[in-house]
């Protein structure tokens, strides 16, 4: 098996789920690890940063930007804990542009969580994980169901 160097995690900025951060500091403290967050608007109505890392963390940039200020506040926590991570914003369909990215810029893991989707919402839309799974060039760890919270 090829070693784990570089996790990439799709995140949801405004439905943030701490089981998923939790396991992604594990991985990548065991593997030591780099860790890139995604998150993936599927409209075009953020115009901010496309990469973010610490730098941004005092830019007048992000003002009007609270995703891109909570995925700041995401890698100030990793890099607090020795991680080295950066963020990415992208638009478009949230797996195709996961398993593309990980396949372009060689990523060996991809971890995901299965969001608390129920009755209609559930029908509509379909799961992530599921599609990433079955697109991905390398292996998909997929947390089950977990607690969404607002990030604040």
């Amino acid at each position: 098996m090829k070693p784990i160097r570089k996790i990439l995690v799709p995140i949801d900025l405004d439905v943030l789920a701490d089981p998923v951060m939790n396991l992604v500091r594990q991985v990548a403290v065991a593997f030591e690890a780099q860790v890139e967050l995604i998150h993936v608007f599927e409209t075009s109505g953020y115009h901010g940063p496309a990469i973010l890392d610490l730098s941004f963390e005092h830019s007048p940039e992000l003002e009007h930007w609270r995703t891109a200020k909570v995925m700041v506040g995401l890698l100030k926590e990793l890099a607090g804990e020795g991680i080295a991570a950066r963020g990415r914003m992208a638009f478009g369909v949230v797996e195709e542009e996961v398993a593309t990215l990980a396949e372009k810029e060689g990523f060996d893991l991809i971890i995901v969580a299965r969001h608390s989707r129920e009755g209609l919402d559930r029908f509509v839309q379909s799961s992530v994980a599921a599609a990433l799974l079955r697109r991905a060039h390398c292996p998909v760890l997929v947390l089950p169901h977990v607690h969404d919270k607002i990030p604040g």
